[in-house]
C-alpha cells in the first residue's frame, strides 16, 4: 500500500472514531476527485455539490465499514459517490412521454392504424423497460436516454469497460426478447 492510501486509511479509521479533524483532512484530500466524478455524471453543478455533501455525510456515518482488504479508500469513496449519483439520477429521471415525442415526429399522413400500432409499440417498450433488472435498465437508460458512452458508463459504474459493455449487450438482449414476445 502506498503512502497516500495508508494516510487515507488512517484518516478513515480516525473519522470512524469521531475525529472531526481527520474527517476534514480526508475531505480536503479526496473531495476534488469525488466532485469531478459527480459533476461528470450529473452534469449539473448544484446537484453535484448536493450529492457530494450526501456522500460525505454517508462516509462520516459509515467510515467504520471501510475494509482495506476490499480496495483502496478512494475506490470506496468513489463507489459511495457513484451510488449517490445514481440515486440522484433516479430521483430526477423524467419519465419519457412517448406520446408527446411520437406526435412531434409522426407524419401528418399517418392513419389511425399506424398511430394505434405506434402507441402499442411505445407502451410495450415502456413496459419492457420497467420489467428489466435494475442493472440493465440503468445502463440502457444512461446509454440511450442520457447519451453516456460505454467508457463513461464504466467510470460511472466503477467497473471494467468490458463488464459494462456486457451489461448493455445483455440488457438489450433481454429487452429484444421482451419486445419480441
Amino acid at each position: 500500500m502506498d503512502c497516500d492510501n495508508e494516510r487515507l486509511v488512517t484518516l478513515l479509521a480516525r473519522s470512524a472514531q469521531g475525529d472531526r479533524q481527520s474527517f476534514a483532512s480526508l475531505y480536503q484530500q479526496t473531495s476534488a476527485a469525488l466532485y469531478g466524478m459527480c459533476l461528470h455524471l450529473l452534469r449539473n453543478k448544484d446537484e453535484a455539490q448536493d450529492v457530494l455533501q450526501e456522500t460525505y455525510i454517508q462516509v462520516w456515518h459509515n467510515a467504520g465499514e471501510y475494509h482495506a482488504d476490499r480496495g483502496t479508500p478512494i475506490t470506496w469513496l468513489m463507489s459511495i459517490g457513484r451510488y449517490r449519483c445514481l440515486d440522484a439520477l433516479r430521483r430526477r429521471r423524467h419519465h419519457v412521454d412517448f406520446d408527446q415525442v411520437a406526435s412531434v415526429k409522426m407524419s401528418e399522413d399517418a392513419g389511425p392504424m399506424e398511430r394505434a400500432d405506434a402507441q402499442l409499440d411505445r407502451q410495450r417498450l415502456s413496459d419492457c423497460l420497467k420489467d428489466l433488472d435494475e442493472r440493465y435498465r440503468s445502463t440502457i437508460e444512461m446509454a440511450y436516454f442520457r447519451g453516456f458512452t460505454h467508457q463513461e458508463l464504466a467510470v460511472a459504474m466503477g467497473q471494467p469497460l468490458g463488464t459494462t459493455k456486457s451489461l448493455v449487450r445483455r440488457g438489450l438482449s433481454v429487452l429484444r426478447r421482451c419486445l419480441g414476445s
